[in-house]
């Protein structure tokens, strides 16, 4: 086994073999990790779990040849039980505190709840009263630390509806209001910079209860106000989420846009960035699209967008339906049709990485007749797309998040129809 990595054709593998020649007595250490001491210098240790050649240096195993992790099975780790049933979570650090994620629960009362990471598990940080919260976002403008919640309602019936920036409280320790801002039906929150400048976006759904085509609107932040401000208004159709993204030195912000009173299947809108202003750049024809998600693969740009219902007037509503990764090509500048997946009522996709694999995980919440059913994984294998390889029970899944800790790496989904939202665990090797 040894004698075999050892005369592996690479630089690192060379030097391995030179510290066989100048040492007599060097010997490959086979299994788990072994003490590394003065009486170990020049000694070889390979990993048979990680598949990764170490030498050590007297202190420490200083890798040759490392394996990369890849992933095994996924583990149920942790029900977190949270206040009601949640739209949304978000992930995020705060330097020297730790990690944290916000649920954005349905119940005002006792609201959303903010959650620590603390010795390999989630536990109750704070409270926020939220009213049919949809959406969190975490983001930084300079030293500040915020938190803005999407309400989809008013406090009072009579009473204007309003989300909320809070900011983080280094000598509170908690989140506190910071500002209001009049949103309607508000289904996302997207926080993105461009050219040093601070821009919040809001995807507002509708305003009353059938008015589905109505602005959406890009706040931009005023260093002088220290506030966020009206920058440009952009007509939305039942808009449910935005998604910022950058190609080379150009600024992207895409809508998923739901129903337009009418029809599900309507264009989803890219805009691009020019002018100090955003403008259309690509429409592309959706069905009651959800969410969008960008990702990179080497220098390949895809984004792909969850479609959830095929719905016209006076026909019975479609869950099972295809939902599409896009790529960009860089002949037409244009987004094409890369691969459509067939999914149910799918509301969101999660795109991460683990060694050298790619993945991405949708939500699916309805098919029609249950909300259990199972969401998928798909890994990426190059020529064959993304290809299903676990299928985890999820009931109501709404929202995957992926997040790593110094534990390992983490899936996250947050449930529609009950107040649990799951932890699983990516066992690797």
């Amino acid at each position: 086994m040894g004698r075999h990595v050892l005369q592996m054709g690479s630089s690192q593998a060379h030097c391995c073999c030179s510290v066989l020649h100048t040492e007599s007595n060097v010997r490959v250490t086979l299994g788990s990790r072994p003490s590394c001491t003065h009486t170990e210098r020049g000694q070889l240790w390979f990993d048979t779990l990680k598949r990764g050649l170490f030498l050590c240096d007297s202190m420490t195993w200083v890798p040759l040849l490392e394996g990369k992790e890849r992933l095994d099975y996924v583990e149920d780790y942790q029900d977190l039980y949270t206040n009601s049933k949640s739209f949304d979570i978000e992930v995020f650090q705060i330097p020297s505190e730790g990690l944290f994620a916000a649920t954005a629960d349905w119940e005002s009362k006792p609201g959303s709840g903010i959650y620590k990471w603390v010795e390999g598990k989630f536990e109750p940080f704070q409270n926020i009263s939220t009213f049919q919260a949809q959406a969190w976002k975490y983001f930084t403008v300079g030293n500040k630390m915020f938190l803005a919640v999407a309400n989809s309602r008013a406090k009072d019936q009579e009473e204007k509806e309003l989300s909320v920036i809070y900011k983080w409280s280094s000598s509170r320790r908690k989140f506190l209001p910071y500002q209001t801002l009049e949103t309607h039906s508000a289904r996302d929150w997207e926080a993105f910079s461009i050219n040093g400048e601070a821009f919040l976006a809001v995807a507002n759904h509708r305003q009353g209860e059938h008015n589905h085509n109505i602005n959406s609107v890009i706040y931009k932040w005023n260093p002088g106000t220290k506030l966020f401000e009206v920058n440009q208004t952009i007509e939305t159709s039942g808009a449910y989420d935005w998604e910022f993204f950058n190609i080379g030195p150009y600024h992207f912000l895409v809508v998923a846009n739901t129903f337009n009173g009418f029809s599900t299947h309507i264009n989803s809108i890219i805009y691009i960035w020019l002018g100090g202003m955003f403008q259309p750049f690509q429409a592309i024809s959706t069905f009651g699209a959800t969410d969008w998600e960008m990702f990179q693969i080497g220098d390949r740009i895809f984004l792909a967008v969850a479609n959830g219902q095929k719905f016209y007037e006076k026909v019975p509503s479609l869950y099972a339906i295809n939902s599409t990764i896009y790529e960009l090509n860089m002949t037409t500048k244009t987004f094409l049709r890369f691969q459509d997946i067939v999914t149910y009522s799918a509301v969101d996709w999660e795109f991460f990485t683990i060694g050298d694999e790619k993945f991405l995980v949708v939500a699916n919440s309805f098919d029609g007749t249950s909300h259990s059913l199972n969401s998928v994984i798909y890994r990426w294998q190059g020529y064959e797309g993304f290809v299903p390889i676990h299928r985890l029970p999820t009931t109501g899944c709404i929202d995957w998040e992926f997040f790593t800790s110094t534990e390992g790496s983490y899936l996250m989904y947050s449930s529609a129809t009950q107040p649990l939202s799951k932890v699983f665990k990516l066992k690797t090797y």
